[in-house]
């Protein structure tokens, strides 16, 4: 490792971004590797990376993120690869330094309110006064009624939004577009 930038493409964004769908095309377009830090957490945990997070809370997540970056790096020392990260990773400061050796930190920029949008449309009011289908990290807040839950995304994601701009290397607006148009501007920015 050391201070050899390897010229890998570390992707982060909100969820729903396309991190993933945008780092497999990447990888293809470049012959690398790529890696999705949820699917390595799941590997190193044994269970889906949102259950792991509700069931262990987000200080036990967060050390499964590190060491997913830790394996990642590990296991390809030297190679130029393409790592797609969880939509939280702005707030794991061990783990982005981890990969700040990889090469660049490139922030998919989604306008907040798609990411809200396909967030919201996956939560229902139960009867029982909850909301199924609402992260853990929305629920955690106790919201009274729909439009909370909306407001506290907005909140965090507006939040996130800042953190990721201020880290990342290169920042590439994503539009609400096929992945193909995205995919062209991903490449002309790195």
């Amino acid at each position: 490792m050391g201070d050899s930038m390897n010229n890998s493409i570390v992707l982060m964004g909100l969820k729903h971004c396309g991190k993933t769908t945008q780092g497999k095309l990447l990888a293809s377009e470049l012959s690398v590797p790529f890696f999705d830090t949820d699917e390595v957490i799941e590997e190193i945990v044994g269970m889906s990376f949102r259950n792991y997070y509700a069931q262990k809370g987000p200080a036990a997540f967060y050390f499964a993120e590190e060491d997913a970056c830790k394996k990642i790096i590990t296991e390809h020392p030297d190679e130029r690869i393409v790592v797609a990260t969880g939509g939280g990773i702005c707030d794991n400061a061990p783990a982005l330094n981890i990969l700040r050796d990889l090469g660049k930190f490139v922030f998919l920029r989604l306008d907040i309110q798609y990411s809200v949008m396909r967030i919201m449309a996956k939560i229902k009011t139960s009867p029982f006064g909850g909301f199924d289908g609402a992260p853990a990290w929305v629920t955690a807040e106790n919201p009274k009624t729909i439009n909370d839950v909306k407001d506290i995304i907005m909140a965090r994601f507006t939040a996130r939004n800042e953190q990721y701009k201020n880290i990342a290397d290169v920042i590439v607006d994503i539009k609400n577009a096929p992945k193909e148009e995205n995919f062209k501007s991903i490449l002309g920015a790195i």
